[in-house]
């Protein structure tokens, strides 16, 4: 039986157009589960994973998860995240919030240069720094916005693999006041390690098999496609600058 953990996804990033009105991964979340039929299938976990401590009401501490393990990684970003939001992080302080306690956790290079596709090698190299900085900047304030509809989120942590300097971890979610009959939602995160002495991070997000990056990828090739590089940069900057007034 699965164990439950009652946490924050740690990473509810955005499958949104970037240019056009976003919607964050809570609300792709909620929408997935109001669509979702109740469901018998069961994860397989290669690597199970219990609770075993209980903090301040709230089950954070897990194993196997060991210390720098894909998802002791996880396990720790989500604990920090969640300790403040359930604490109510005010609005104004949760980019400083993601940027010290999760964006760390996530190769934000790896992510673009993917998103990016084929189109990532005909950007120059100055176009490819104000990439990873614009979808960066995008990825956080847009994450921002979320937070506190993961107040008290339960997810199930049911399965850790590793295959060479790649890892999946994969959770199942339940959000806060949701239908008592609602069926909770399956959250892979992928992460990599570019080096024998690099950390694990995150360099993807799958809802239901739905690929952040990979959705990405298929709005900027749109973009690319009739506008090129200095178009989809241009339309970056547009949206992160909205973001950032919003966040004001």
């Amino acid at each position: 039986m699965k164990q439950i953990c009652f946490c924050l996804l740690f990473c509810g990033l955005t499958f949104n157009s970037f240019a056009k009105e976003s919607t964050s991964a809570s609300d792709a979340i909620v929408k997935v589960a109001a669509s979702k039929p109740a469901s018998t299938n069961k994860d397989t976990a290669s690597k199970p994973i219990a609770a075993k401590e209980l903090v301040s009401g709230i089950i954070v501490e897990i194993t196997p998860c060991e210390l720098n393990s894909p998802c002791g990684v996880v396990k720790d970003t989500t604990q920090k995240v969640l300790e403040a939001v359930n604490k109510g992080v005010p609005q104004n302080k949760t980019v400083n919030l993601i940027n010290t306690a999760a964006a760390p956790q996530f190769d934000f290079n790896l992510m673009t240069r993917y998103a990016m596709g084929n189109n990532w090698k005909i950007a120059s190299s100055e176009e490819q720094t104000q990439l990873v900085e614009l979808f960066k900047e995008l990825l956080i304030y847009t994450y921002s916005t979320a937070l506190s509809k993961f107040k008290g989120a339960q997810i199930t942590l049911t399965n850790s693999t590793i295959n060479g300097k790649k890892s999946e971890v994969i959770t199942q979610v339940l959000l806060p006041n949701a239908n008592p009959n609602a069926q909770p939602i399956k959250v892979e995160y992928d992460l990599a390690k570019v080096s024998e002495d690099a950390t694990w991070k995150a360099y993807d997000i799958k809802i239901e098999n739905t690929s952040l990056i990979t959705t990405y990828r298929n709005q900027f090739n749109e973009v690319i496609q009739s506008s090129k590089i200095e178009g989809l940069i241009k339309q970056l900057q547009t949206k992160v600058a909205a973001l950032k007034a919003k966040n004001a």
